[in-house]
């Protein structure tokens, strides 16, 4: 337990402000689950299935049996943010399971006009980002690897990508830990132009403080953007006796100490389960140019 304050407090060490450098693929920084934004991304540890692929794969570990996923919003400026991931188990490593995930990540923009140098017309064109990552976790520890592509009228950049997760749930305390680092990498290049990936370091403990609600807070270093970004967040869930289940959500997240940009704001959420599908909800604050609306779907089998 001496681990963990202990990580909070270097992250939190790190919340001055300062120049933060350019980073490229920034849609990795994007949430892919409505239930994990109800709580202001406070996911390192709450986070489990084959959501956990994309925040930290240590939660895949939680995965029993095949599960689909799929997550939509509408992003900013008409452009489509989108979620599609598979998970299931495949035998077992020394007594433990190993669960393994894939998924796709895609940000699609709309079309934009393009301009002449004497600004007249000259057509349009279009611009993407998308990942894919293939995942795996075996009892505290996860990992992934991903193919990330960018495209901007028709030029593309590409990369690779690491991300690795462990997480670890007292049995007698109402604790769960979680530590993470994504996108780990050698940076994406467009043309004559490399930009670091946004690679961060992350930090997160999950509380029951009563049957059915859980407390949950995450520290997040940007470390090329040179940000640090705090949230916290609750979740209370409840099942009636007809095995049909609600869940109401809120979270605060903060970017920097002494900064009033970034992705600052109250999150709320609510989600429903029957038969072994879950339907969540959130509306929660992007980037300090409004607010993002994200439904998600999630089926086992």
């Amino acid at each position: 337990m001496k681990t963990c304050p202990l990580v909070f407090l270097l992250l939190a060490a790190c919340a001055a402000p300062a120049h933060a450098l350019e980073t490229g693929a920034q849609f990795l920084k994007i949430d892919t689950d409505a239930r994990l934004s109800g709580m202001a991304s406070a996911g390192a540890a709450s986070v489990y299935g084959i959501s956990a692929l994309t925040c930290n794969p240590a939660g895949l570990s939680s995965i029993t049996g095949p599960e689909v996923v799929f997550s939509h919003s509408k992003w900013l400026m008409d452009a489509s943010h989108d979620f599609v991931g598979f998970g299931t188990t495949m035998g077992k490593l020394k007594g433990n399971r190993i669960a393994i995930g894939v998924g796709i990540t895609r940000l699609a923009n709309s079309s934009f006009d393009g301009r002449a140098d004497d600004r007249s017309a000259s057509g349009g064109y279009s611009a993407y980002d998308q990942a894919v990552s293939l995942g795996f976790a075996v009892k505290n520890i996860g990992g992934a690897v991903k193919y990330i592509q960018s495209n901007i009228a028709g030029v593309r950049a590409e990369a690779f990508a690491v991300d690795l997760g462990a997480r670890r749930r007292f049995t007698n305390l109402p604790i769960t830990i979680g530590f993470g680092v994504q996108n780990l990498g050698s940076g994406i290049k467009y043309l004559s132009q490399r930009d670091q990936l946004p690679l961060s370091v992350n930090a997160g403990i999950t509380f029951m403080a009563l049957p059915g609600m859980a407390l949950a807070f995450d520290v997040k270093r940007q470390v090329y953007d040179k940000q640090t970004v705090f949230s916290g967040g609750t979740e209370y869930a409840m099942t009636t006796a007809g095995s049909v289940g609600f869940a109401l959500r809120g979270g605060y997240g903060l970017t920097g100490l002494a900064q009033s940009n970034g992705k600052n704001g109250l999150s709320v959420g609510a989600g429903v389960m029957a038969m072994g599908a879950q339907l969540d909800y959130a509306v929660s604050p992007e980037t300090g140019l409004g607010s993002i609306q994200r439904i998600t779907l999630k089926k086992k089998f």
